[in-house]
């Protein structure tokens, strides 16, 4: 079974006060490309990412073993654009594609495997998804059959109607650690990343 992943990392970081949080160092590495890094390390094929906003300086630090970027030009209409554009991108052999933010440098490759295995053990059929304490988080798995109803969604809106609307057909699996619930949007997000004020990461 073929699982790919998109990430999406085409937004303009307006809550970062006009800093590009994708940018921002982490480890001696930008946020970015750590996000990247790990889908690349884990069993999901190809891995995806789809660009917009400084999207020149954004591609720059993206690692060279990256699958395919994808450029959103209407990136400033919303995060369903880049999923929209992603999913049209993926090849005709896919079976389900993860969906996860750029900037969750803390996800774990372990992690992205976990969802994974998940995945093939209900044959491809479920939604997948991280569940931290009973919440909703992401990444996300989408089986292909989902994929006209995302090719659906305009404007900001993420895949959580998706969800929602089919919660007998999708599954949680538990996640505990602090990687699946911090995304970096602020400049206070960004101070507790470099302290590493999280648990169980």
């Amino acid at each position: 079974m073929n699982i790919s992943a998109t990430i999406l990392a085409a937004g303009s970081s307006q809550r970062m006060g006009g800093i590009n949080k994708l940018l921002l160092p982490y480890k001696g590495e930008a946020i970015i490309k750590t996000v990247c890094q790990t889908l690349i390390d884990s069993f999901l094929d190809p891995v995806f990412v789809v660009i917009g906003f400084e999207y020149k300086k954004v591609a720059k630090s993206l690692p060279k073993s990256l699958d395919k970027i994808i450029y959103n030009n209407d990136w400033s209409k919303g995060m369903a654009k880049s999923i929209n554009n992603a999913i049209a991108s993926l090849p005709n052999n896919i079976d389900g594609n993860m969906i996860i933010l750029g900037d969750m440098p803390l996800i774990k490759v372990k992690t992205i495997n976990k969802l994974r295995d998940s995945f093939l053990k209900n044959n491809g059929e479920k939604i997948i998804y991280a569940d931290h304490f009973g919440e909703q988080v992401n990444p996300v798995i989408f089986p292909k059959k989902y994929f006209n109803k995302i090719l659906d969604l305009d404007g900001d809106k993420g895949c959580k109607n998706i969800i929602s609307q089919n919660r007998k057909n999708s599954l949680g699996v538990s996640i505990d650690s602090s990687e699946v619930i911090f995304d970096c949007d602020t400049k206070e997000d960004y101070s507790d990343l470099v302290s590493m004020k999280f648990d169980n990461v």
